[in-house]
């Protein structure tokens, strides 16, 4: 590697087309070694894992020594490895986080359509594949357990996931209902604001759906329920998210991959495992309930 340059990138896009012009071995740009470069290419495929995990997960990740992360920062420009770092906590809070994360795909060739070895599709299909499997091999066998009894046995329960989020939350809003009652699925559509949760205490349960970036919206509703005392479950696609440090209730569905968006298979499968286990522990309760409703749709000729 290089020393150290005079300028380093300023943002996230900007390391990423220093990255390109390393690999096109610009005269203006950093001479890295193939590790170095290879180092850094995997660093930029995953910008979420980056911005919020330490240097030292880093290195294991990678396989890699935590100095080599800092010897890579310092040829790139940066002082250290934390000014490094903060390029892409900076990300994960901006506007920008979708079009940089396509923007990276389209450069480096990995969207499905560039793929000349697979199928179009395939790739896409073998990553989700994969999120799935993550999420099983990652699950908590006795945290989903005790997310399905809060859900179960709560006074009243509210969903809130907005934005990307919002599709998973009014699934499991929506089926949760016909299996028990008073489930609410908080949205700001309906003129809902974060003042909603100051009706909540001990007695009911908040199920928080947000995935990086994480709409504040949802985060600050997740707060101030946990202020009012009452329990959260957090699901999200990663560990050390702003939602899943305000619960020891997560539920992580892993979204990785070559999409310009975030997957979201391995969510809707987690909110599924919950639906399931809430149906088992209500037992005959919950197929009474299914059975009023179904009435009601008769009834009302609901198609």
């Amino acid at each position: 590697m290089v020393t150290e340059t005079l300028n380093p990138p300023a943002s996230l896009v900007d390391l990423q087309a220093l990255a390109t012009r390393i690999a096109r071995r610009d005269q203006d740009a950093p001479a890295l070694s193939p590790k170095a470069q290879a180092l850094l290419k995997a660093l930029l495929a995953t910008p979420e894992r980056v911005g919020l995990s330490t240097i030292s997960q880093l290195a294991e990740q990678h396989a890699v020594h935590p100095s080599s992360l800092t010897r890579l920062s310092r040829a790139l420009g940066f002082t250290g490895f934390k000014a490094f770092q903060a390029l892409f906590r900076e990300d994960l809070s901006g506007s920008t986080f979708y079009s940089t994360r396509a923007e990276r795909l389209l450069d480096f060739g990995e969207t499905p359509a560039m793929r000349p070895d697979a199928a179009q599709h395939r790739a896409l299909w073998e990553q989700e594949m994969s999120n799935l499997a993550g999420a099983v091999e990652g699950l908590d066998d006795a945290m989903l357990e005790r997310a399905a009894e809060g859900l179960a046995t709560a006074r009243r329960v509210q969903v809130i996931g907005l934005r990307a989020s919002f599709g998973a939350a009014h699934y499991l809003a929506y089926y949760l209902d016909y299996l028990r009652e008073d489930v609410q699925l908080v949205s700001t559509t309906a003129g809902v604001g974060v003042e909603q949760a100051l009706a909540l205490d001990a007695d009911d349960l908040v199920v928080g759906i947000a995935f990086r970036p994480e709409t504040r919206t949802s985060v600050d509703y997740c707060r101030l329920a946990v202020e009012q005392g009452a329990r959260l479950v957090a699901l999200t696609n990663h560990p050390r998210s702003q939602l899943a440090g305000l619960t020891d209730c997560r539920l992580v569905a892993p979204a990785e991959g070559p999409f310009f968006f975030n997957p979201m298979s391995s969510l809707f499968l987690l909110v599924e495992m919950l639906l399931s286990r809430v149906a088992v522990r209500l037992g005959d309760a919950a197929v009474a309930s299914i059975r009023r409703r179904e009435a009601l749709i008769a009834r009302l000729g609901v198609e």
